[in-house]
């Protein structure tokens, strides 16, 4: 499969697009001033513990505080940053004898290094964990953990030897006694760029433990890279062949980046030359992607309902009938629905769990080889996916690991016009679509810099009063930038997201 990466960044939001074969298969959008949370570490305080649930809430700098639960406490953790540490020691060498108690190890008004595993999502504080990871290009550091762990898509036998017994040297040459993930991108990398991520994880990690004794409590210790520099580690491999950027300042930092790290990857990155097309093909995927129903190619479909509790797949056979009989039909329209389902779910970042109703089939070894389609389709993924058999009610669970917001619940709001049962562009994203439409319209139209344009709006009330409201302040600087007058005219009629340009002529030619 040919991989692109694609990074389009406007003065509103950075969104990153993976394409495999040119289908969308992973998108990623941070919006201005609200950056993701996880992977960054902070010096906490702890604010509530509450035995009942074996957790603890903590104060580290977010809106609300975020929730620690008693598995993701490590005692080797707590303590290195206050004088609890003998206590929580103690307490270690007997772990293996009891269950940890949250209040053995926390207590209120204590410091301590927390990670953001997952961020704030649907009203909950943000998730936290002292189990501290930090990653490189190949690997990723756990400096309270002393094993070594290779990555499950590492498949050769012999390949995972020798990156264990490579990691169990470096370690015994260093001072900490730090555990490692072996990431995937390390398979058959020489032992000099491992030796570098080493060095340099460690080098990192003194700088964390200092910072960390020298800030106040709800202080950031350790930043996660932006979202275009973590993009290109997470995603880029060697099935990535190019990596698009549409912003020059962006392509300088992602540059820098990847000759730093991954100087191999160096001759595929671009400064795009035609922003305008990519990000109308970006944004007809994503429409897609906020709607219930999923084509297949065949002709059936999926019906996807992503709620707070659960996420339910319907496949149906549709307008498919096959070519010869309902068991044949059945069995075709599963395998094509195992691959897109791996994909809408992946674009669509749902999490949690997962129920697919497949259409029923009686031949096991039908139902055995969907399993195994549904389970390579999945293998791409970066989250971790559990896939379970099937039941006797002819269901498939899976689990796929959350860490932030679904695309819906990023871009989309609950519909109005259906009693909230369905999912629409929100207003913000209608509005960010309308400036970048603002954009593409003037740079088409305008050679001469000094004409002057104006542009009517027409579209909903709510829209054109998010416009004029609390996007005032951009729609004016807007303005100013492109010249030209922008007015708006509600027009009843227009649907949740839509809107309509229409130039206005310019006074002076008429």
């Amino acid at each position: 499969m040919h991989q692109e990466l694609v990074i389009d960044v406007s003065e509103y939001e950075t969104r990153v697009a993976l394409y495999g074969d040119e289908i969308l298969q992973e998108v990623h959008i941070e919006r201005d001033g609200r950056y993701s949370l996880t992977g960054s570490i902070y010096r906490g305080c702890v604010n509530r513990v509450v035995p009942g649930i074996q957790a603890a809430f903590v104060e580290f700098g977010g809106d609300r505080p975020g929730f620690l639960h008693v598995r993701d406490v490590v005692p080797r953790a707590i303590g290195t940053i206050d004088s609890d540490r003998r206590r929580v020691d103690e307490h270690a060498r007997n772990r293996s004898e009891e269950p940890l108690d949250i209040r053995s190890v926390l207590h209120e008004g204590q410091s301590l290094l927390v990670q953001v595993s997952k961020d704030p999502i649907a009203g909950k504080g943000a998730r936290l964990t002292t189990n501290l990871t930090v990653a490189g290009r190949y690997l990723v550091l756990m400096p309270y953990n002393d094993r070594i762990g290779v990555s499950q898509r590492i498949r050769e036998d012999a390949e995972r030897e020798r990156l264990r017994d490579l990691m169990d040297n470096f370690r015994h040459e260093m001072p900490s006694s730090c555990g490692y993930i072996v990431r995937t991108v390390a398979e058959g990398v020489p032992i000099e760029d491992l030796e570098d991520d080493v060095e340099f994880l460690e080098r990192l990690w003194q700088q964390v433990t200092e910072k960390a004794k020298a800030v106040a409590n709800g202080e950031v210790v350790y930043q996660e890279l932006p979202l275009h520099t973590r993009a290109v580690r997470d995603l880029v491999n060697t099935k990535v062949k190019s990596i698009v950027v549409n912003d020059e300042d962006t392509l300088a930092q992602v540059k820098d980046f990847v000759t730093s790290y991954m100087p191999e990857y160096i001759s595929g990155l671009t400064l795009t030359t035609d922003s305008k097309h990519q990000r109308h093909k970006l944004n007809e995927e994503l429409e897609k992607a906020l709607m219930r129903k999923a084509e297949l190619p065949s002709g059936g479909y999926l019906l996807i309902e992503n709620t707070e509790s659960m996420c339910t797949v319907d496949v149906n056979t549709g307008r498919f009938v096959g070519s010869k009989n309902l068991e044949d039909t059945a069995f075709k329209t599963n395998m094509e629905a195992a691959r897109v389902i791996a994909r809408e779910v992946r674009v669509r970042n749902i999490g949690g769990l997962v129920v697919v109703d497949f259409i029923d089939m009686e031949e096991a070894v039908h139902r055995r080889d969907v399993i195994a389609a549904f389970e390579r389709a999945f293998e791409g993924d970066p989250s971790r996916v559990q896939i379970g058999d099937f039941s006797e009610f002819g269901l498939v669970e899976l689990s796929r690991k959350r860490t932030r917001k679904t695309l819906a619940e990023q871009m989309g709001d609950r519909c109005s016009r259906c009693e909230g049962e369905g999912i629409v562009r929100g207003l913000e994203t209608t509005a960010f679509d309308l400036f970048r439409a603002l954009h593409a319209a003037v740079e088409a139209r305008v050679e001469d810099q000094s004409l002057k344009l104006g542009y009517l709006v027409r579209t909903s009330r709510e829209v054109a009063d998010r416009m004029v409201g609390q996007e005032s302040a951009r729609l004016e600087h807007l303005s100013t930038e492109l010249e030209c007058e922008i007015c708006f005219e509600v027009e009843q009629d227009c649907g949740p997201g839509e809107f309509t340009l229409i130039e206005l002529p310019d006074p002076q030619s008429q």
